[in-house]
């Protein structure tokens, strides 16, 4: 991965190239920004750029032999540890290697739920024990095979058993030389106070919307200016997230919503049993995705309700939606709707039955809807 090949954060490449090149590389860096920002890429980059073997001042060559296993993941100095399910004769990193690649190296912007998924494990718990731990040690006692850096990097560090946080402080602690903790994850809430004191902070921000929308425009050329400017202001700054409505078909997503809102409305129970049988069919990422797509178009009929058109991001029949729906607001409901999206998002994350949560998330909302006698 080099960093040209990673849209926005341009300001932060050049430091952390520039902190290289001045020979200021810090033992143990902690990438963090919210999912979808581009941390597991930019630690990628980072470490491909400290193995390149002709580095340039502005990114790593990309041709020499080290650069080529970098972007294969498969650098003998480059050691990769995750998150697993910790099985009785699988409790390190080794044996799920093959697919940890295949699926960084289909999505760079990868979470925890599709590698979940990618390991068959909807309803397992991931982490890392002091099994891996030790692995870890095992792999930094090894000398250098290529004679330079040897880059250990750490992907959700947060998912670190209390176990394997405690056997890391020491080598964090008395770093081999040229010895680089690269850690990529989106929380420090969940790590040890310890830990967070030996790294360096990279906080990683956001990409914007005119880079989300370049980002798209780049990965699926089909789209229109007006549909890649939509799905990045939905997206919020989640590059995973824009990638997913590209791919998912944002009309199709749409016209599902749209649909389902007014049988809540009406209260046409056969209606709402046939929206919730099609919703427990679509998978845990596009129910999620559904969830926060809706709070998006909330959002925007929020802002019609309030008069600031010209904040709406939404566009074509979106536009028109937003305009009709905004007419069953008031503040009597608003706070209830979105108070119940987000709640509904948050049972999805923790594997509530899909079928059972969205019936009752369709009687909720026909509720709170009802309570403005308007017809969309």
């Amino acid at each position: 991965m080099q960093f040209s090949k990673i849209i926005g954060h341009t300001a932060l490449k050049a430091r952390l190239i520039g902190n290289i090149r001045e020979g200021r590389v810090p033992h143990a860096q902690f990438f963090m920004g919210p999912r979808g920002s581009g941390v597991l890429p930019l630690a990628l980059a980072y470490g491909q750029y400290l193995l390149c073997e002709a580095p340039g001042p502005g990114d790593s060559c990309g041709t020499c032999a080290s650069c080529q296993m970098v972007a294969k993941l498969a650098h003998p100095d480059l050691h990769l540890v995750f998150p697993i399910f910790l099985l009785d004769k699988m409790k390190t990193c080794e044996p799920f290697l093959p697919d940890w690649r295949a699926a960084v190296l289909e999505q760079p912007y990868l979470d925890d739920d599709i590698w979940r998924e990618k390991i068959n494990g909807v309803n397992k718990q991931l982490r890392m024990g002091v099994d891996i731990a030790a692995e870890v040690m095992r792999r930094l006692s090894l000398k250098s095979h290529r004679g330079g850096w040897k880059v250990m990097l750490i992907w959700l560090p947060e998912m670190m058993d209390p176990a394997m946080a405690n056997k890391l402080l020491k080598v964090l602690e008395e770093p081999e030389p040229r010895t680089s903790f690269l850690l990529a994850g989106h929380a420090n809430d969940r790590m040890l106070p310890t830990i967070l004191s030996r790294t360096q902070l990279v906080k990683v921000a956001s990409p914007d919307p005119g880079e989300v929308a370049e980002a798209l425009h780049l990965r699926y050329p089909d789209l229109t200016t007006d549909e890649a400017r939509a799905i990045a202001g939905r997206s919020e700054g989640d590059m995973l997230e824009a990638f997913a409505m590209a791919e998912d078909g944002e009309e199709e997503l749409f016209i599902f919503f749209r649909d389902w809102l007014r049988g809540c409305y009406s209260n046409k129970v056969a209606e709402n049993i046939a929206s919730s049988d099609y919703f427990a069919k679509m998978g845990r990422e596009k129910q999620k995705g559904l969830m926060t797509y809706a709070l998006h178009l909330i959002r925007q009929c929020m802002l019609q309700w309030q008069d600031s058109p010209q904040l709406v991001q939404a566009y074509g029949e979106e536009l028109d939606f937003t305009r009709k729906f905004s007419t069953l607001l008031d503040p009597s409901n608003l706070e209830g709707i979105r108070q119940a999206l987000e709640t509904a998002h948050g049972h999805l994350e923790r594997n509530a039955n899909p079928k059972v949560l969205f019936m009752d998330l369709s009687y909720r909302l026909g509720d709170l809807l009802r309570q403005k006698e308007r017809v969309v």
